[in-house]
């Protein structure tokens, strides 16, 4: 069994493992630290609803895969990003929203981490129930 899963809507049982919340802990190979609130991709794969935090703005939409790739069409509040962190994290989620991201489920060490990526950047996310408890 292969640690990694591309998640391209066609498989049920694949997309079941986007459901739920992902906190950001990693965008462009940097480590996601003391962002209060943390940024936060919430997916309703029942609904292909898609909804969160993204270190600025609060935002809420509906995604569709493409030719294997998520893209979601949201709407977000209009605060100013308070931190040089936050307003990368903030551009790099919008951008992979926006503009369609491969979606892979990776699981090792008994710990799943969810990345969205395209040309442009990547983020990689953790079960937020789980990082809570950390």
């Amino acid at each position: 069994m292969t640690p990694f899963t591309k998640i391209d809507g066609s498989d049920p049982s694949a997309l079941a493992k986007m459901e739920g919340s992902w906190t950001v802990i990693n965008t462009g190979g940097n480590k996601v630290e003391g962002m209060t609130p943390p940024a936060v991709i919430v997916f309703d794969t029942r609904a292909s609803s898609v909804s969160g935090f993204d270190g600025c703005n609060d935002f809420r939409g509906s995604y569709v895969f493409e030719q294997g790739r998520l893209k979601a069409k949201v709407q977000s509040t209009r605060r100013a990003c308070t931190t040089d962190q936050a307003r990368t994290v903030s551009a790099r989620i919008n951008d992979l929203l926006a503009q369609g991201a491969e979606v892979v489920d990776t699981a090792f060490m008994n710990a799943n981490v969810l990345m969205l990526k395209n040309a442009d950047g990547d983020v990689r996310m953790g079960p937020t129930d789980v990082l809570k408890k950390q």
